[in-house]
């Protein structure tokens, strides 16, 4: 098909207008992505926190950080020859802070939001014993290193006990990029130890839509202008020394930095939290090993310590990116991921609305796109796939790995892969579609079939043996002058209609309609090999369909019998589409198309309704029909005569028509 003009042009029209559609589905998806109203759409943070999970899995680095260690709370500690059940007295939380003396910074993960009930001693003479939360105080004031845990409490009966005292950072400026939140829900610690305690944190942190923690919100700024820390920011800037002002400097630069790596923030103020590995990664020993000395404190000398539940029912899991290990995390060893990553590796970057990405995933999919329609109809696809294959599905873990930013992937996998996903049944197709549209109307279904399988089939300028078919109604100005023109034309479409369809049962193809006459071929495609014996069958299946149609005619008043001629012949022809640019033919042209045509015309001289060349003659099998010689014949055009065939049984009528006939009746025949 590769040469012809029709399809070529047809080709081109369809290239030019999936280019298009390719550029119009990559820009759609980007601007999907990007537009803060349709961004969050149930595909885009599908993808792209698929893959985010998925490079954590395999990309990211996996290494215990140096100076950090949980204690935490097991189920052991918990057991009555330990510690005994929960809630544990603050006294013991006290004893628990003097062996961690050594520590840089103590992290209480632990909400202490209300006063422990307490029942001083009714005997006076042994004097006053401090109380479980002055204890508890006391040796926060001595430490001189613990942060604390606040809470977000929505509930009004928790507002009432909140404690009044002042923690956070000064009022950041406006530009700062924090998400906002009621200062009067934030729960601190209760007073004597909030007072003691050296800074203190929220501890509240929001999973992504599917419930997997991603992100934090290292700051947040209060309604009463205040700057609260999350409490990893807390210990963080503690461990490192940073001023509040610092921190809150980097915010109005669109960033955390307490040290010496910096964590960008997002445009809704959370950083990615660079995880250092799955759960059981961070160093952790149990508090009751800690509390009856199993530890020693030099165990914890210079190292931020995290002190959390992980017994089953105290603790919340907080689901990680990392899918191999069940995704599985304690809620303490979140924090402690976040205090890594403020203090040594940094955060991977927010590039999810990132213009020059924007434009990379645009132009990617217009690569795609034209790859796919302008190259050839497997290579275009096969190339633009291997452009989503080798960059499109790279690109993120190359950004997540290398550059350390998260990208907007769903923008860009979309943007090519859509345009890829549209093109490839489109292009594969395109040829069969071609065919189907040109040739529907002229073939039987089975022929169609074919060619739709194999549109090589269809090409410009072949030639080819092919038998042709000419056939037209006798008589028929005569005809269309005595009949009213609406029941001629009536009358026509049911004799064309059924002579048309006896071409099609035998896998002709209907080459066009001359009026009341018919040019059919066979072998047009070349995949016929038998077509002088298929003509034959078409040839008698037409005359028995007409006989069929003159007893249903003379049934009807309005209705007059034909009488046609048919004619055949085998020969050589050039096949191919034919026309001008704005209308093009597929058709058969050359010296045994005008030979069809003159033998056709013989069949009135001869009163017959069928004749057939000697080349056609010669390929009939006997089994199809029985020809009989009728001689020789002149034909216009030709030098030499041609000799004809006719039906064995119709010659002896034929001679008496003939007789009969007048001649040039019907110059058009």
């Amino acid at each position: 098909m590769a040469g012809d003009p029709t399809l070529s042009r047809r080709r081109e029209a369809i290239r030019r207008s999936g280019i298009r559609w390719a550029a119009f589905l990559a820009i759609l998806v980007v601007v999907l992505r990007y537009v803060p109203l349709t961004s969050r759409l149930f595909i885009f943070p599908l993808i792209e926190d698929f893959a985010y999970d998925v490079a954590y899995d395999y990309f990211a680095p996996v290494g215990s950080p140096r100076d950090i260690i949980l204690v935490t709370i097991d189920d052991i500690s918990l057991q009555p020859n330990h510690q005994g059940r929960w809630p544990w007295s603050r006294r013991t939380h006290a004893e628990l802070l003097r062996r961690l003396r050594e520590a840089r910074v103590v992290v209480f993960d632990v909400i202490f939001s209300e006063p422990e009930r307490y029942e001083p001693p009714r005997d006076e003479a042994a004097g006053r014993r401090p109380g479980p939360d002055e204890a508890f105080a006391q040796a926060i004031r001595e430490a001189g290193n613990v942060v604390l845990a606040a809470h977000h409490a929505v509930k009004m009966e928790y507002r009432g006990d909140r404690a009044e005292v002042d923690w956070g950072y000064a009022r950041a400026p406006e530009q700062a990029r924090l998400p906002i939140i009621q200062a009067e829900n934030l729960m601190p610690p209760t007073s004597p130890l909030a007072e003691a305690a050296a800074a203190i944190g929220y501890v509240d942190i929001a999973p992504d839509g599917d419930g997997v923690y991603r992100r934090v919100e290292p700051l947040r700024r209060g309604t009463d202008g205040r700057v609260y820390p999350h409490i990893a920011t807390a210990a963080a800037q503690l461990a490192a020394g940073a001023s509040g002002d610092q921190v809150v400097a980097g915010a109005t630069r669109g960033e955390i930095q307490v040290a010496d790596v910096s964590c960008p923030l997002d445009a809704e103020g959370r950083m990615f939290i660079d995880y250092c590995g799955p759960t059981g990664t961070v160093d952790r020993v149990a508090a009751w090993q800690v509390l009856e000395g199993h530890v020693l404190p030099s165990r914890f000398k210079d190292k931020i310590v995290l002190v959390g539940a992980s017994a089953p029912g105290l603790y919340d899991i907080r689901p990680s990116p990392y899918r191999s290990t069940g995704r599985e995390f304690l809620g303490v060893e979140t924090n402690a991921n976040i205090v890594n990553s403020l203090l040594h590796t940094g955060a991977r970057a927010p590039a999810t609305r990132s213009l020059g990405w924007a434009c990379f995933a645009v132009l990617l999919g217009l690569a795609v796109g034209w790859t796919a329609w302008s190259s050839g109809e497997r290579l275009g696809p096969l190339l633009a796939g291997l452009i989503v294959v080798g960059v499109a599905l790279p690109s993120f873990f190359f950004a997540f790995e290398f550059l350390r930013s998260v990208i907007a992937y769903s923008a860009v996998l979309l943007a090519s892969a859509i345009p890829l996903l549209v093109a490839i049944p489109e292009r594969l197709g395109r040829d069969k579609r071609l065919v189907r549209q040109q040739f529907s109307a002229y073939v039987s279904p089975d022929v169609l079939r074919q060619l739709t399988d194999e549109p090589d089939l269809v090409a410009r300028g072949v030639r080819r043996h092919v038998t042709l078919l000419f056939a037209d109604v006798r008589g028929s100005t005569s005809l269309s002058e005595n009949i009213e023109p609406e029941v001629w034309v009536a009358q026509l479409n049911e004799y064309l209609s059924q002579m048309s369809n006896a071409i099609f049962e035998h896998d002709g193809y209907l080459d066009k309609f001359m009026g009341d006459g018919i040019m059919a071929l066979w072998n047009a495609f070349g995949n016929q090999p038998d077509h002088a014996d298929l003509a034959m069958k078409a040839s008698l299946e037409m005359l028995r369909r007409l006989a069929a149609l003159n007893r249903y005619w003379d049934r009807r008043g309005d209705r007059t019998p034909f009488r046609i001629g048919i004619a055949i012949h085998s020969g050589e022809a050039i096949i191919g589409n034919v026309g001008s640019d704005q209308r093009m033919q597929y058709t058969a042209i050359g010296d045994s198309v005008n030979t069809a045509a003159r033998i056709e015309g013989m069949t009135k001289v001869h009163g017959l309704q069928f004749l057939a060349s000697e080349t056609a003659a010669a390929l009939i099998s006997p089994e199809v029909a029985e020809l009989v010689e009728i001689g020789e014949t002149e034909v216009r055009g030709r030098r030499q005569s041609v000799r004809i065939f006719a039906l064995a049984g119709e010659t002896a009528e034929g001679e008496r028509v003939a007789a009969e006939a007048s001649i040039g009746d019907d110059e058009k025949g």
